[in-house]
């Protein structure tokens, strides 16, 4: 009459406490394979910020406080799913996760060492991305690497000497207990459920705590959410929010009538083609903001070595930011690839392998050499992935430079700078060379004797007197670092195109700024969203240029002045020529339009730019 409750008292053997009882007599290997897995994993933690990368350092296990309780319940699951079956099978399932974990994790340790970052089931689909740097993995292999092996060996030996004898000899032992496997794995998922909720969607920690969502530093993001948790999110991302969308008939039709609609198809002007046969050197700054050039404070320039650019620049002076939740990243993709970033998620995580026409890929097909560069690991933001993609052929992370100085947040400009100058003019030219700074990242943390600007003490230590040091700072060495390459001939062969990444002190210190009592000029305190843009080259007659655009129109720029028919990338670019274009106005991240306002179809073209970005993003567009 019941068959529902017939089989729960079956399979709980009428009395609840027997099953409990039963499994906890017999269950040996599950306390161990739990216990081993849980130590392998703080091991692995443990290890990733020793010196080298091997040994143990506590202390820095965990970048935030984590949600403990949840990264035992992850464990917890995958052992409980062996009560389901009987003893013997429930023994080769524990086995097998144990041996499955235990090599992830030897593995992760190793790909750490050469890139920064861990295995990733997106490797399985897209291979070009498991060592884009081409290096020699085998030799990131250290003996302190065989701790996560090797139990198992102990373990193979064990089973060999008892091979003959059962590991229990009681009835009871064969039972299996799937309602208790049931339940244990339904808190399981609860807690980590909760831990999720009250964590990331509802913040009741107030940022204190992140949990199940990705960070720029992929250590961050295993110390959140455990290892067995990153891999296991890595899973669910790759076949749920990452998995490529199959575009609908309509849907597909949209993105090629927006891209027709693009297209201007202007006769060429005398920019075309301005700087052709030069290297293209593209300086990525970090949190830039325009309001600094041709400023000074306290009677002092903050930028002077800029400043002393711009008379030989082309100078666009309504240039503004469109980054979204990929910040750096996105201005990379936005700089290369000329398609507004994603409006959920970063594109660098999320889709590292897409197929676009960028910008490296257009000059290469005139001869040229693509390198990029940034001053730190490969898999922060994991640049050196989406880079590879992206269509650079030589890619120098944090690994190819002898990292002697730490200013701000990690590597800095000063040494940076001055080794990258010394490498890059042993290139073959021409050549496009795309790198970022660094320095002037907030909190804006220069050292006291690295700050130039002599400022009034209480201004000093305010967040805006912070970031005038941070910025002067950085300044100065690409100041220098021009200056090593005019000595040594290669300025004269090239073009110097200099942009923020985004903006700084008001992006994320609007609040300290607004509370200062004081400030030179008022001017300063407000937000434009406005980055410098510059194209420098020595001797040129600088110009003014004042048609409104963003990051988005930096290839479809640059790409002209450079030579590159207006027909390779008019079919694929978001942004327009800033030299050649009719349209005076541009989209902010937040759906702003700024300069002239469209009307009509134009407006909708424009208003419906993020819409169609994510098409293209989600679909692998251009690989089509």
């Amino acid at each position: 009459m019941f068959p529902l409750a017939t089989q729960l008292r079956q399979a709980l053997r009428i009395r609840p406490a027997n099953s409990l009882r039963l499994a906890l007599k017999n269950g040996k290997f599950l306390y161990y394979t739990f216990l081993a897995i849980l130590l392998k994993s703080l091991l692995l933690l443990a290890a990733l910020h020793a010196p080298g990368v091997v040994g143990v350092d506590i202390g820095h296990m965990f970048y935030t406080v984590p949600p403990i309780f949840s990264h035992l319940m992850i464990i917890v699951f995958f052992v409980a799913i062996g009560l389901f079956f009987k003893s013997k099978v429930r023994r080769l399932y524990l086995i097998v996760l144990h041996v499955t974990i235990s090599l992830v994790l030897f593995c992760d340790l190793i790909y750490y060492r050469a890139y920064a970052a861990f295995l990733s089931l997106r490797f399985l689909e897209h291979p070009a991305g498991f060592n884009p740097l081409d290096l020699n993995l085998w030799g990131f292999i250290r003996l302190f690497d065989f701790w996560f092996l090797i139990d198992l060996i102990l373990i193979v030996c064990v089973m060999l000497v008892r091979k003959n004898r059962k590991l229990g000899t009681t009835r009871q032992s064969s039972h299996r207990h799937p309602v208790l496997a049931a339940l244990v794995m339904a808190a399981a998922v609860s807690v980590v459920s909760y831990d999720h909720y009250r964590i990331d969607i509802k913040d009741t920690t107030n940022g204190q705590m992140i949990f199940a969502r990705m960070c720029w530093v992929p250590f961050q993001t295993m110390s959140n959410m455990s290892p067995i948790g990153y891999h296991l999110y890595d899973g669910l991302r790759l076949f749920g929010d990452n998995k490529e969308h199959a575009l609908a008939p309509q849907e597909r039709a949209d993105v090629q009538a927006w891209f027709s609609q693009q297209a201007e198809n202007l006769p060429d002007n005398a920019y075309k083609g301005k700087f052709r046969g030069k290297n293209l050197i593209i300086i990525q700054v970090e949190s830039l903001e325009a309001f600094v050039l041709n400023q000074q404070v306290a009677g002092q320039e903050i930028t002077p070595n800029l400043n002393r650019l711009l008379g030989s620049s082309l100078q666009f002076t309504n240039f503004y930011e469109q980054v979204n939740n990929g910040t750096s990243s996105d201005s990379d993709l936005l700089t290369t690839t000329s398609v507004f970033p994603l409006r959920e998620g970063s594109n660098f995580y999320r889709y590292p392998t897409n197929a676009y026409n960028t910008l490296p890929k257009l000059l290469e097909g005139m001869g040229y050499q693509t390198i990029s560069s940034h001053p730190e690991p490969a898999g922060n933001w994991n640049w050196v992935e989406a880079h590879h993609s992206i269509g650079y052929r030589k890619i120098w992370d944090l690994s190819q430079f002898n990292v002697d100085e730490q200013v701000g947040i990690g590597f800095s400009d000063e040494s940076y700078l001055r080794q990258l100058s010394d490498k890059i003019k042993d290139q073959k030219q021409p050549f496009l060379m795309h790198f970022v700074t660094l320095s002037s990242h907030g909190p804006f943390h220069i050292p006291e004797e690295k700050q130039e600007l002599r400022l009034a003490p209480e201004f000093n230590q305010t967040m805006m007197g912070a970031y005038f040091q941070a910025v002067h700072y950085t300044d100065k060495q690409i100041g220098a670092f021009l200056d090593k390459l005019d000595k040594s001939g290669l300025l004269k062969q090239s073009v110097i195109a200099i942009y923020g990444d985004h903006t700084g002190v008001h992006k994320y210190y609007q609040d300290q700024i607004n509370a200062m009592a004081a400030i030179e000029k008022e001017e300063w305190r407000a937000p434009t969203l406005k980055l410098p843009f510059l194209v420098y080259q020595k001797g040129l007659q600088g110009e003014i240029i004042d048609q409104v655009g963003g990051q988005v129109d930096t290839l479809p720029t640059l790409a002209y002045l450079m030579g590159v028919d207006t027909h390779q990338f008019s079919s694929t670019a978001m942004g327009k020529n800033l030299v050649n274009t009719q349209r005076n106005f541009t989209i902010l991240n937040d759906g702003t339009l700024v300069g002239d306002q469209p009307d009509g179809r134009e407006k909708t073209h424009i208003l419906d730019s993020f819409k169609i970005a994510d098409l293209v993003h989600e679909s692998n567009y251009f690989a089509k």
